[in-house]
């Protein structure tokens, strides 16, 4: 799955103070907000899980691009495999990816070839195992304060009769701060104007897919919803993203991203794996191109 399209979608997410969590005591007398943010948190602890991702991409109506990810993790083991379907307008393409035995593989459906990097398990194993300095942790969590401002208001936690928790969070472009909107226009643009997106997935082009947004970039909406289950995890997410902007050409633009995100199988996710034998496999020293 492309790299750009996930950092683009996180941060729009960030810009509507619903991605990073900071540690909290006495939950019940949190705000809607800080109930969210330490739900978060418990969420990307997790160590053992399965994600399923669907994200479509659409300007003024007009489909431009949807992805959806079966994802499953095991951080312990140190494996991972995910299942990524890429369509455009014009083409689809599937992904696998996997972190087995040592190895990170990645496969496009546009080929037979395997593409296996060896890896470090136990450097891998000691970096997971690293815990944030608290410091650190603190003045991350001013920083998202200070970048969502008063669009906390907008965030609502209800606790439900059997223990859950339903979010919701509702922004219209006056709600917007000022400050997330020249984020946002600089994580979609780039100083060397070069395209915001200019990787390819295997042989789909995704910069030709969507937009290049060049100026006047504005995130006109956010809305997302989601269910907390009683462990504080968040377990389903869906969330709706409007962005406006101008091309080069002066050429208006909506952009509107979709998201759903859901969570199962937790502490009991075995991540498939993939059998080499007979494979056509070609060994990769650097970062795979395109993948991950």
């Amino acid at each position: 799955m492309n790299k750009k399209i996930i950092s683009i979608i996180t941060t729009l997410v960030i810009s509507g103070g619903v991605l990073m969590g900071t540690a909290y005591a006495g939950a019940s007398q949190l705000s809607g907000y800080d109930a969210y943010k330490l739900a978060i948190k418990d969420t990307a602890n997790l160590k053992n899980e399965t994600v399923v991702l669907k994200v479509s991409v659409s300007d003024a109506g007009k489909d431009l691009v949807d992805v959806s990810s079966n994802i499953k993790v095991n951080k312990a083991a140190n494996a991972m495999s995910n299942a990524t379907t890429v369509k455009s307008s014009t083409e689809t393409e599937d992904f696998s990816t996997f972190k087995q035995a040592g190895k990170s593989i990645s496969k496009s459906s546009t080929s037979e070839v395997y593409n296996v990097k060896e890896e470090n398990i136990h450097k891998n194993l000691n970096k997971k195992a690293e815990v944030m300095n608290p410091e650190v942790a603190k003045s991350m969590e001013v920083v998202l304060d200070t970048l969502v401002g008063s669009m906390k208001n907008n965030v609502a936690v209800t606790d439900n009769a059997d223990g859950t928790k339903k979010v919701a969070v509702n922004l219209s472009q006056e709600n917007i701060v000022p400050l997330v909107n020249a984020i946002t226009s600089i994580a979609l643009t780039k100083n060397n104007n070069e395209p915001m997106l200019n990787e390819k997935a295997g042989n789909l082009d995704v910069k030709n897919m969507l937009p290049q947004l060049a100026s006047g970039i504005t995130v006109k909406s956010v809305v997302v919803t989601g269910d907390i289950n009683k462990d504080n995890i968040i377990t389903e997410q869906v969330a709706k993203i409007v962005v406006t902007g101008l091309d080069a050409k002066g050429v208006t633009h909506e952009v509107t991203i979709n998201a759903a995100l859901s969570l199962s199988n937790i502490n009991a996710t075995t991540p498939n794996t993939v059998d080499l034998t007979g494979k056509q496999v070609k060994t990769v020293t650097g970062h795979f191109q395109g993948r991950e």
